[in-house]
């Protein structure tokens, strides 16, 4: 039996990944515990001007300009006099009040360290920020002495909390894109090396996304890489020749992937970091002329199986036994998501892929051994993210996500 569904999470264009400082994760468990993001700066620009309502930026400013910290003399060119406006520090600050208010959208990814130095995600669930009327204090642990840190800052957006990722698990390049000073950053140009640390597997609609964990510890043997990457390579030939008539000929897709080795584009493409342990996150294109569900099933299939991953052979044993099953859970908000995915949830196309499976079971397995995907998997430590998203997807806001589910039980 599945220990849980595979999940195909939907990357949407419009959707926002922000990165929150909380005095490097001191606050974190506030704001898990809270259901919140919040920073200082308000209470910082207005200082005892600051009442229960979330001001005007007219009143910020003229907070602000009565601050001697924020605020310079400069010769107004019209006029010649002397006029007061926010120096550097004072629209620094007015800026990130601006974009923590303004830009943070319900729907938006929050990513923040938390207390043990891995990265907390969740999602906005209201574009209206608010003034927290109470500080957010945490309940007792057994054996502790306090209740820890007490977060006082005002400035508040709702959030629904997800999985946490462990520091081990962070790539490199993640933590390199976090390492700025403003406590409100855009992170959207690192959307799919977010959705990686928490998904195996997403799609935008014209790629499916996937990615692996090197788990191994000591030097990486470079033969096996080759392979490695060699295998991913394949997927997208497999896919085609899953979803066609023919039986799978393996020198045929090896024959037709060296053709267009050099092409410019249209090809599979990875980025790895091969840090021991490491990652290594794979984009493999998808044809839009195809039904999109059928390609993503077998591309799911082909990249288990490729990297040795047992979850390939049940789902091809679930698809022989019929009890392969695919879900929809979207939000209600996500109309392009429920343009794309919806129709082809009872789609032909799915059927003719069950049976599709079925018929060449004898071949993926063959395949499987052909490639030493099992071999593979073994001296690189190969895994799979393991992140639970549950409380991240279902509700007005959630991530959209297609699910495989089914059974497999060994004869």
């Amino acid at each position: 039996m599945f220990s849980q569904a595979i999940k195909i999470a939907y990357l949407s264009e419009s959707q926002k990944i922000w990165f929150i400082r909380a005095n490097s994760g001191l606050y974190a468990r506030n704001f898990r515990y809270g259901k919140i993001i919040a920073i200082k700066h308000l209470e910082e620009a207005m200082g005892k001007d600051l009442g229960d309502r979330l001001p005007s930026e007219d009143e910020i400013r003229s907070a602000m300009l009565k601050n001697e910290k924020y605020f310079e003399f400069v010769e107004d060119n019209k006029t010649s006099k002397s006029v007061k406006t926010l120096n550097r520090a004072g629209s620094n600050l007015l800026g990130q009040i601006k974009r923590f208010a303004n830009d943070i959208c319900a729907g938006d990814i929050v990513v923040t360290k938390n207390e043990e130095g891995g990265y907390s995600v969740g999602i906005c669930t209201d574009d209206q920020a608010y003034i927290g009327g109470e500080p957010v204090v945490l309940p007792k642990i057994d054996g502790e002495s306090s209740n820890g840190p007490v977060l006082k800052y005002k400035l508040r957006k709702s959030v629904t909390w997800g999985p946490s990722v462990s520091r081990s698990n962070l790539p490199h390049s993640v933590r390199r894109a976090t390492r700025g000073q403003q406590t409100v950053t855009n992170l959207s140009d690192h959307k799919e090396k977010i959705f990686h640390l928490i998904y195996p597997f997403f799609t935008d609609g014209e790629s499916l996304y996937f990615s692996n964990k090197i788990t191994r510890q000591s030097d990486i043997n470079a033969i096996v890489v080759g392979k490695l990457f060699e295998n991913i390579s394949l997927v997208e030939g497999l896919v085609d020749s899953i979803l066609s008539e023919q039986s799978i000929d393996l020198n045929e897709v090896l024959k037709a992937l060296n053709l267009k080795a050099f092409a410019e584009d249209g090809f599979v493409t990875c980025k790895a970091e091969f840090m021991s342990p490491g990652d290594m996150w794979c984009k493999i294109p998808l044809s839009q002329a195809k039904e999109l569900i059928p390609q993503l099933v077998a591309g799911v299939v082909v990249c288990l199986l490729l990297t040795g991953q047992p979850e390939a052979a049940e789902l091809v044993e679930s698809s022989n036994r019929d009890s392969l099953e695919l879900a929809i859970v979207s939000s209600e908000t996500s109309d392009i998501f429920n343009e794309k995915f919806k129709p082809a949830e009872p789609s032909k196309g799915l059927k003719d892929l069950k049976e599709k499976l079925k018929k060449k079971r004898a071949n993926l397995a063959s395949v499987e051994s052909a490639r030493s995907a099992i071999e593979i998997k073994e001296n690189l430590g190969l895994g799979l993210t393991n992140a639970d998203t549950s409380r991240l997807e279902g509700f007005k806001y959630g991530v959209n996500v297609i699910e495989l589910r089914g059974s497999y039980e060994a004869n």
